[in-house]
């Protein structure tokens, strides 16, 4: 039988994460909190905006299991992870793209297909695609989260041009493999993310979509035997996250979240550096 967890978010949580949507489309899983008091809420949502990692760690402090936080800016995260490893409580964060049911850890043929293009790849290029206004430091906060979680290693990274309608970063593979992120605001396109890796006889492509919706992530490969589309799934990164969290709970399972989230902010680090 499912264990139904209680959730608490503040507006700002509620509008950066969808809190509301997510938790009526898992009534099984969760039910709302009467308040952030309410008999200590087991999941409490936090918005990500500056200061998250510390309203985080008050929220572990005042009890809560977990904490769900939408869309992270880049900051430090040392002492929120020493605070939930003491109290034994999951931080999941809820990426727009890197939280896409394709990237997460049961996707293994996901992560094989990327993984074997790896191992012979010649280029690797990665677009991050966002409405004008996004703040382009957010955007590449979440495409780096994205190469993160595929388990891309980038090495050197070095911006090559910025300005008011995005940016071009270079980089490396472990292998000298050179890579190229662009960051894009544009009205004319989807806000979408996607990754390429060309290798000698072929390439694999990974398109995750805007979480507004459940439009699935497409996954395709190509190789010397022909073309291949992973199967479709129809889930949206909001929903996946919160499906993360409700598990990481009532398994006593660790999340690894901050740990890849430090891992993008060294990227970012060494970028300003």
């Amino acid at each position: 039988m499912t264990t139904q967890l209680s959730v608490y978010a503040d507006p700002q949580a509620e509008a950066a994460g969808a809190v509301s949507a997510v938790v009526a489309s898992l009534p099984l899983s969760f039910g709302p909190a009467a308040g952030p008091s309410a008999e200590g809420p087991d999941i409490v949502a936090v918005a990500g905006h500056a200061g998250w990692a510390a309203r985080a760690a008050d929220a572990v402090r005042s009890g809560a299991r977990a904490v769900v936080v939408a869309a992270p800016v880049a900051e430090d995260t040392a002492e929120l992870t020493g605070v939930a490893d003491s109290a034994g409580a999951a931080v999941v964060l809820d990426q727009q793209w890197a939280g896409n049911a394709a990237l997460a850890e049961s996707s293994a043929n996901v992560h094989q297909v990327i993984a074997g293009a790896l191992e012979d790849a010649v280029m690797l290029d990665s677009v991050a695609v966002a409405a004008p206004g996004t703040d382009p430091a957010h955007l590449l906060t979440e495409q780096l989260a994205v190469l993160v979680r595929c388990g891309i290693e980038l090495r050197n990274p070095r911006v090559v041009q910025r300005n008011g309608n995005g940016y071009t970063v270079a980089g490396v593979l472990s292998g000298g493999t050179p890579v190229a992120l662009q960051g894009i605001l544009t009205s004319a396109l989807p806000a979408t993310a996607s990754v390429t890796v060309l290798t000698s006889t072929g390439r694999a492509d990974v398109v995750l979509p805007d979480p507004a919706a459940a439009w699935p992530a497409e996954v395709r490969v190509v190789t010397a035997e022909g073309a291949t589309t992973l199967p479709t799934l129809y889930e949206s990164s909001h929903r996946t996250s919160w499906a993360r969290a409700h598990a990481t709970v009532t398994s006593g399972k660790p999340a690894t979240d901050l740990a890849r989230f430090a891992a993008v902010t060294s990227l970012l680090n060494q970028l300003t550096s």
